[in-house]
């Protein structure tokens, strides 16, 4: 039985944020910090959720190096409750390719974690958990936090909405 999986993983200084890379199509480095809601990129206008922010104060972390990268999903991936208030707080309809961006401001990189060291949210607070994006929590050299892309998604749209 595997142990191990394939992470896009966000640090900050005390926590790794754990994102299933098969969510992830790509990530670019896109230089300085924007909050803007859309980005163009390859011919195309994305729309965009700049989630760092969000991450450190939900998490009480901070970034670990003062960068801005574009994590690029395709909305296939998400129900269409998702895909609809992606758009309604962006203002942006998805291309034609049906790719959306999360912006974070720390730095990214792709990992193979063994996920024996990732434990279940307990019964009693996990639903309140799950909808705040986590799914698992585990402690290695220090916190990870596997996140759920659309429940972290909904969490911060539901914070600005």
């Amino acid at each position: 039985m595997e142990t191990a999986n394939h992470f896009t993983c966000l640090s900050y200084d005390t926590i790794d944020f754990l994102i299933l890379s098969k969510y992830v199509l790509f990530g670019i480095y896109i230089g300085s910090s924007d909050d803007g809601k859309r980005i163009d990129f390859e011919n195309e206008v994305l729309p965009k959720l700049s989630i760092g922010s969000f991450l450190e104060k939900e998490f009480n972390c901070k970034h670990t190096e003062d960068c801005n990268v574009m994590l690029v999903m395709n909305k296939s991936e998400f129900d269409e409750d998702l895909q609809s208030k992606i758009v309604n707080y962006t203002g942006t309809a998805f291309p034609v390719s049906g790719n959306f961006a999360l912006s974070v401001n720390t730095s990214v990189t792709s990992r193979i974690v063994d996920i024996s060291f990732l434990r279940v949210i307990p019964s009693g607070i996990r639903k309140r958990l799950n909808a705040c994006g986590i799914s698992a929590i585990g402690f290695n050299k220090k916190r990870q936090i596997l996140l759920s892309p659309d429940n972290i998604i909904r969490s911060f749209l539901r914070g600005l909405l």
